[in-house]
């Protein structure tokens, strides 16, 4: 009966196991690995690049013509001071003096569109040489520019437009470029009389590397109301052929058709000029024809001018410039000169300069009409201080 009983329970127990569930299976041990080469193959959608051709740079170049500022507020103080001996037939003269002083302001109206600005300058009230001025020779301020501006923009073209004492567009254009201001204005405003901004409106449109402006006004500058039912139009086309961050060619041609007095004088421009920028070294130069001269329409002349700088270290540079004036009836009025100057390591914003000029005048036949010219000949050696400021809060 024992023996029954123990064969029943052991049949129950294998019964039993039978209904659980299998073991698993021991593990296999795995195959030794098979050394893959160091290239990940690429993901479909990225094409090879060959280790020869360099992908182009998606960061856009600058652009050929910056637009105007838009800086909700913005203010701007520029000084040029010298100290000044001139070896001329006779006596000698030195001299201190205040060549440039200008302050200026502009507000944003909107955050693009608008915008107004202020700029005034400090002039001798006699002119060149003189001695009859306002109380004695004193300096006088007067208004500059003072225009309300606007921008508008569509595709690929930016329409700006201003309105009231506006800057000459081709006086503007020569001093994008002009680092020499210290030493000399440009010969367009030194020797033609050119006059830096008139009651007038203005509009410009940029395309690419071509820009086009043209002002219509009166035509007689910051000097006098309008004396005659004419207005002057000044035409100037620039274009960049060249605008990288390395170099930078610039050409421009201006015409001017106007007249100024009473009597209706004539004063018309045409000429151009080009301008080269790099990081090291720039020039420039400009050529103008005029038709009608200092008040007087009969005379007409050519200005040729040219200049050139160069940094030799950091912080210091060498220059050199050259105009001359041409009269249709023989005269010839001339400036040739030189200068090294520095950026003393003083001025974290703006910048301050030290310049060492030598400058040689000279003049034959009949004297230049434009105001404040002399005849004769004479060297100059200058000492000037020159500071620019800007600042926007």
């Amino acid at each position: 009966m024992i023996a029954r009983a123990g064969l029943v329970i052991v049949a129950l127990v294998r019964v039993a196991r039978a209904d659980d569930p299998a073991p698993d299976p021991a593990p296999v041990p795995e195959a030794a690995p098979v050394t893959a080469p160091m290239t990940q193959p690429l993901p479909a959608h990225v094409e090879p690049t060959p280790p020869d051709v360099q992908q182009p740079s998606e960061e856009p170049g600058p652009p050929a013509f910056a637009p105007w500022p838009s800086a909700r507020l913005a203010f701007d103080l520029e000084l040029f001071t010298s100290a000044r001996w001139t070896h001329q037939t006779g006596d000698d003269l030195t001299e201190l003096r205040l060549d440039r002083g200008e302050a200026g302001v502009r507000v944003a109206l909107s955050p693009r569109a608008a915008a107004a600005e202020l700029r005034l300058e400090s002039i001798r009230s006699a002119g060149e040489g003189g001695a009859l001025g306002v109380d004695g020779d004193s300096m006088v301020v007067r208004v500059k520019y003072a225009e309300v501006t606007g921008t508008f923009e569509a595709a690929d073209v930016r329409v700006d437009g201003a309105l009231g004492f506006v800057p000459d567009p081709w006086l503007r254009t020569l001093e994008e470029g002009y680092p020499l201001r210290a030493l000399s204005r440009t010969a367009s405003e030194r020797l033609l009389g050119w006059p830096t901004a008139d009651l007038s409106a203005e509009l410009r449109a940029s395309f690419g590397p071509a820009r086009l402006s043209i002002t219509a006004g009166n035509g007689e500058g910051l000097r006098y109301p309008e004396r005659n039912s004419g207005k002057t139009t000044t035409a100037v086309l620039e274009l960049v052929p060249l605008h990288t961050r390395e170099l930078r060619l610039s050409l421009t041609a201006v015409g001017r058709d106007g007249s100024v007095g009473a009597a209706s004088i004539r004063d018309r421009r045409a000429g151009g000029g080009a301008t080269v920028i790099t990081p090291r070294v720039r020039g420039g130069f400009e050529a103008v024809h005029a038709w009608g001269l200092g008040g007087r329409g009969e005379v007409t002349g050519t200005a040729l001018a040219g200049w050139a700088e160069a940094a030799v270290v950091p912080r210091a540079w060498v220059s050199a410039r050259g105009a001359t004036l041409g009269l249709a009836g023989g005269g010839r009025s001339s400036t040739f000169g030189g200068a090294v100057s520095a950026e003393p390591r003083l001025v974290p914003h703006g910048e301050l300069r030290l310049w060492l000029a030598v400058d040689r005048v000279t003049t034959s036949g009949a004297a230049s009409p434009v105001p404040g010219a002399v005849t004769g000949d004479a060297t100059l050696i200058m000492l000037i201080a020159s500071a620019e400021a800007p600042y926007s809060p």
